[in-house]
């Protein structure tokens, strides 16, 4: 037991150690997590045995949890898409955190169907225990990227950058709205953190609603509500996309360096920074992510879309897991038909 988890722990430190914007991380983390936890549930108070009321009280509180754990969550995700909807307005993707309330409040249904109903057809145990290894895969994913990525968040940052990269996310018009003048804000508190040593780099295209680029509004926000000098501040003005924030800025710190070495880091919101460092990560960037502050209620939905925009990332892994998953229920279904 102690040799297990002192190597899951000691694989993640060095993971971690060596590049923290990296993928596997979430994974190894995950991992350490469910040894930790499944170590727990085997205690004797947990795990039935031939104790009469201890084994009574372990089936009680193992199948009792599952279906009142997905109850207090899909009750929690449909009251935060009600408020999002209110403050954020009927869009769709407000709407993404209500799909997983609906897929918990389905799974319960489901789990107190099959369990407590005592059915009988092998079938709808066998397909109720495929949906379960599928949803089960995905919640695994999901905690694992929701906890590591709030270790990367309040992971402090050691180095001294010559440029604060700020992300882009949208104008109405030519205005900047609350979400992105949180990450402005963040940039200049960081600017003045270093002295106002550091360039800011302010990323981001014109969108066909916008009536300007983002990186020409946010350096008007910038100049205009923090009076930071106009040259301390570069235009990347040719992105619509995160990982084009970090491709295009890179182009210009290496043109603005003139071939001397130098580090950076970048600014958006906190529930986007590690999804953000990987595309850092991957233009060869020397950056690490700072979060600004997002309003509570939209950090659930908001992750949600983060945590699908990192299944997508990695698509094809997680596709060979299900079909996988698939295969095994089938060699299982075979035996039975």
């Amino acid at each position: 037991m102690i040799s297990t988890s002192l190597l899951l722990i000691s694989i993640f430190l060095l993971l971690y150690i060596t590049e923290k914007r990296r993928f596997l991380n979430t994974v190894v983390l995950g991992l350490l997590g469910l040894y930790f936890f499944s170590t727990v549930i085997s205690y004797p108070v947990f795990l039935p045995n031939e104790q009469g009321i201890v084994s009574k009280m372990g089936i009680v509180i193992i199948l009792g949890s599952f279906p009142s754990i997905m109850f207090v969550l899909s009750i929690a995700t449909f009251f935060n898409s009600k408020v999002l909807l209110e403050k954020e307005g009927r869009k769709v993707r407000n709407l993404m955190l209500a799909v997983f309330g609906l897929s918990f409040f389905i799974m319960m249904i489901w789990y107190v169907f099959v369990i407590f109903a005592n059915i009988e057809n092998e079938i709808w145990h066998i397909l109720f225990f495929y949906a379960f290894l599928i949803f089960g895969y995905t919640m695994f994913l999901y905690t694992s990227i929701m906890a590591y990525a709030t270790l990367y968040h309040f992971t402090p940052i050691f180095y001294e950058p010559n440029y604060i990269i700020a992300l882009g996310s949208g104008l109405i018009g030519d205005k900047v709205p609350p979400l992105l003048a949180s990450r402005l804000d963040e940039a200049v508190k960081q600017f003045q953190k270093y002295g106002e040593r550091p360039y800011i780099i302010v990323s981001g295209g014109q969108g066909h609603d916008e009536k300007v680029s983002e990186a020409y509004a946010m350096k008007k926000y910038i100049v205009d509500e923090h009076q930071i000098p106009a040259q301390k501040i570069l235009m990347e003005d040719q992105s619509t996309n995160t990982e084009q924030n970090m491709a295009f800025s890179k182009k210009i710190m290496d043109k603005h360096a003139q071939g001397k070495k130098y580090r950076s880091l970048f600014v958006t919101n906190n529930f986007h920074v590690f999804r953000a460092s990987i595309y850092a990560k991957k233009a060869k960037l020397d950056a690490q992510g700072v979060g600004s502050k997002t309003a509570f209620y939209y950090v659930p939905n908001a992750f949600t879309r983060e945590f699908i925009g990192l299944l997508e990332m990695y698509k094809w892994i997680h596709v060979t897991v299900f079909l996988f998953i698939t295969l095994f229920i089938g060699l299982i279904l075979r035996a039975y038909v």
